[in-house]
C-alpha cells in the first residue's frame, strides 16, 4: 500500500493548509492508519507526509485567505525568527522582526501556528509508527521551504524525533508532489527484488552544490536522499550504472524562473559538452533520465535545443523539468527506474507529454497565453472563468504547432486542458496513443 497521509488525514494536500479539524479529529484518523498494520500485518506499508510549506506568496485559495495579503510578511517573520534561534539577530534585524510582527494580525498568527502544530503532531506521530514497525517505510516531504523557516524549524525537531530510524525505514528531502511517485518506485523495485544503481551526472559548474529555489539544502544530498528512498542505490561508476541520472544544473549554483528573461536558448559550451556526454551514454545503449532543474516551473530552453538538434528528444528513458527542482527530480528518477517495464511506445508518449507540458507550456506558452489573453481581459490567471474555453483552445492550438516543430506525435494527437480552471498548470493527453 502507498498511502499519502495528508489525503487520509486531511484530504488533500492543500486541505492539509486549510483545515479547521480538531486534534480529536486528526488523533482519530491516525488512528484508522495505525490500524492498517494489525489488519494487513504483511502488506508492505508505505507512507508519505508533507511538513507543512512556507510560502513567500501564495493566491487562488492554495492557502487560508488571510496569505493572499500576509504570505510575504509572514514567511518573513516566521525566517527571522527561525535564523534568530539558529543563528542569532542583529539588531537591524530584531527592528525589522518587530515591524513586521506589527503588521500581521494576532488572529492570523495564531491560526496559522495552531494549524502548523498540529502537522507538526501528525508528522511526530508518523514517526512513532514507523519506529513501532507499523510503518514500514515513512518519507516526510519539505514542501516550498527555505535556509531559513517555519518549515526548516519544525524539520529539526521531526529529525531529531526520527533519530535511530535507519535509510531503509525513513527519508526526508525537500519537495512535495513527487513523493508519491518515489514510493511508487520503491514498491516496484521491491516487488522486483532489485536495487538498480544509478549514477549522477551534472554539467560544468555548481553542479552537486547548488541550491535551489524553494529548497532548504543542495541538491547532492537531496539527490542522494531521492534515490535511497526510491529503492536504489548511488554509485561512481557511471558506465556500469543501470540509470543515468543527468541533473542540469546552473553555472552559478542559483535557479532561477523558467519564465524569465534569463531562459533563452542560448547554447553555452559547457550545456553544449553536458549534452555531448548524454549521447555518449545512449550510444553506449545506457538508460539515461534527464531532471532539468536548472529553472524552476519549466525547461531550460537552451538545454532543450540542444537536445533537439543533436536528434536526442526521444533517445531518453525520462525526461523532467518541472516545478521545483525536487518535483522534477523525483520524476525523472522514477520514470528512469520504471522504463524497464514499459514499451518504447510508452517511453516516447511519456517523454512527448513531459515536453508538451514542462518544455512547450511552462517555460514558453503559458506566458503567450497571459500576455495574448488574460492580460487584454484584466482577468484573473487563478480562476480563468469565462475565459477558459478561449484559452483552451489557444492552448492546444500552440501545442500543435509546438509538436510538428519539435515531436513526432501524428496530427491532432494532443487533448490539453486546465484541470484547475488557472493558468498554472495543464493535463496533457494524447488521443488515440
Amino acid at each position: 500500500m502507498i498511502l499519502s497521509a495528508d489525503a487520509l488525514i486531511y484530504g488533500g494536500l492543500v486541505d492539509s493548509r486549510t483545515h479547521t479539524f480538531t486534534q480529536t479529529v486528526l488523533d482519530w484518523r491516525l488512528k484508522r492508519l495505525e490500524n492498517l498494520r494489525q489488519n494487513h500485518p504483511d502488506t508492505p506499508l508505505y507512507v508519505f507526509a508533507t511538513i507543512m510549506r512556507s510560502p513567500r506568496g501564495s493566491e487562488g485559495g492554495m492557502e487560508p485567505a488571510y496569505f493572499e495579503q500576509y504570505a510575504a510578511d509572514i514567511f518573513a517573520l516566521a525566517a527571522l525568527q527561525d535564523k534568530a534561534l539558529v543563528s542569532g539577530l542583529t539588531d537591524a534585524e530584531q527592528q525589522t522582526m518587530a515591524t513586521i510582527r506589527e503588521r500581521i494580525p494576532s488572529s492570523h498568527i495564531k491560526d496559522w501556528l495552531e494549524r502548523r502544530q498540529k502537522n507538526l503532531a501528525v508528522n511526530a506521530k508518523l514517526i512513532e509508527l514507523t519506529k513501532q514497525h507499523k510503518i514500514d517505510y515513512l518519507v516526510l516531504g519539505r514542501d516550498d521551504t527555505s535556509l531559513y523557516s517555519r518549515s526548516t524549524q519544525e524539520t529539526r525537531t521531526l529529525m531529531a524525533l526520527a533519530a535511530g530510524l535507519s535509510a531503509e525505514q525513513f527519508g526526508s528531502f525537500p519537495g512535495a508532489d513527487q513523493l508519491g511517485m518515489i514510493m511508487l518506485t520503491r514498491a516496484y523495485n521491491k516487488f522486483l527484488g532489485q536495487r538498480p544503481a544509478v549514477a549522477v551526472l551534472y554539467p560544468q559548474g555548481a553542479g552537486a552544490f547548488t541550491l535551489p529555489n524553494y529548497e532548504d539544502q543542495r541538491i547532492g544530498p537531496t539527490i542522494n536522499a531521492h534515490i535511497v528512498a526510491a529503492g536504489g542505490t548511488v554509485t561512481d561508476d557511471a558506465h556500469t550504472a543501470d540509470l543515468v541520472l543527468a541533473v542540469n544544473t546552473p553555472l552559478t549554483g542559483r535557479t532561477a524562473e523558467a519564465g524569465t528573461f534569463r531562459n533563452v536558448a542560448y547554447v553555452t559550451t559547457g550545456k553544449r559538452h553536458f549534452v555531448t556526454v548524454i549521447a555518449q551514454h545512449l550510444q553506449a545503449g545506457q538508460k539515461v533520465a534527464l531532471a532539468d532543474i536548472t529553472f524552476a516551473n519549466g525547461a531550460d530552453k537552451a538545454l532543450m535545443k540542444e537536445l533537439s538538434e543533436r536528434q536526442l528528444l526521444d533517445k531518453l528513458t525520462a525526461y523532467a523539468g518541472w516545478n521545483t527542482a525536487s518535483n522534477a527530480l523525483g520524476y525523472a528518477l522514477g520514470q528512469g527506474i520504471m522504463a524497464a517495464s514499459m514499451s518504447d511506445q510508452e517511453r516516447k508518449n511519456l517523454l512527448a507529454v513531459r515536453y508538451l507540458d514542462d518544455w512547450a507550456y511552462q517555460a514558453d506558452i503559458r506566458q503567450q497565453l497571459y500576455r495574448e489573453i488574460v492580460y487584454p481581459a484584466a482577468a484573473s490567471s487563478v480562476d480563468l472563468k469565462d475565459l477558459e474555453p478561449d484559452i483552451t483552445a489557444a492552448l492546444n492550438r500552440k501545442l500543435q504547432l509546438f509538436n510538428t516543430r519539435y515531436l513526432w506525435l501524428p496530427p491532432n494527437t494532443i487533448d490539453a486542458y486546465f484541470p484547475w480552471n488557472r493558468l498554472f498548470e495543464i493535463s496533457v493527453n494524447l488521443v488515440g496513443s
